[in-house]
């Protein structure tokens, strides 16, 4: 009798066996085709939004975080009340959305603004983002997010990509946007430097040459995260 159960037990032992391990390679295979989250990011001028551009063409679901502060700025009224509140009915273009310009040389000159427009404006930023990334779809989703590390956003993304390029060149196409100097220099120093950024990101394109030499090593880097999918 006590053989008997003993077998018993020991049958009842395998079958649990059995059963986790098709358990774990169930799970498994799922982890195989959820969606794979990137970060992208990159010194000011490094081409972000170019890199960004060839995902989506590529069919990748892209975000841009510039482009959500975009929207806040030029639709969101709630947003754009408080704007004007604090810096006053200055801000406003004539079409009553925030002029981003003189947004821009009242925040990189003034710290405390700086850190008030941060305190609004990057938790509903975050918020989207967040959004964006639980999507469960088998697919790609980058997110561009320029101070991804400065916030220490890294945690939230499978791996992060890193544009990179010499100030010397991110300077010259800035210039040629329109900025001065003096702009990029404010906004530079809010950043961290692209040697430090380089260092932490798990891919690393470099932008000093043609674009299509910025394509070719974009095209093998998709070859590479697909074979993680």
């Amino acid at each position: 009798m006590l053989r008997n159960e003993w077998l018993l037990t020991f049958y009842y032992f395998i079958i649990v066996i059995i059963f986790f391990s098709y358990c774990v390679d169930f799970f498994r295979q799922g982890i195989q085709f959820r969606v794979l989250n990137i970060g992208l990011t990159g010194g000011i001028g490094c081409g972000k939004s170019t890199v960004l551009d060839f995902f989506r063409d590529q069919g990748m679901r892209c975000l841009s975080a510039d482009a959500v502060v975009h929207g806040l700025l030029s639709e969101d009224r709630s947003v754009i009340d408080r704007v004007v509140d604090y810096f006053g009915e200055e801000i406003l273009c004539g079409d009553s959305t925030i002029d981003r310009t003189q947004l821009a040389e009242r925040i990189f000159q003034d710290a405390t603004a700086l850190d008030w427009l941060e305190s609004l404006l990057h938790p509903l930023v975050q918020s989207e983002w967040k959004d964006f990334i639980s999507v469960d779809c088998s697919s790609f989703a980058c997110v561009e997010i320029p101070l991804l590390f400065e916030k220490r956003l890294e945690k939230h993304f499978d791996l992060i990509v890193c544009i990179t390029c010499s100030d010397t060149l991110a300077n010259l196409r800035l210039l040629n946007k329109g900025l001065r100097e003096s702009d990029i220099r404010l906004r530079r120093r809010q950043q961290l430097p692209n040697a430090i950024k380089v260092e932490r990101s798990d891919f690393v394109l470099s932008n000093d040459g043609t674009l299509e030499f910025l394509h070719q090593q974009l095209i093998l880097l998709i070859s590479k995260l697909e074979k993680k999918m």
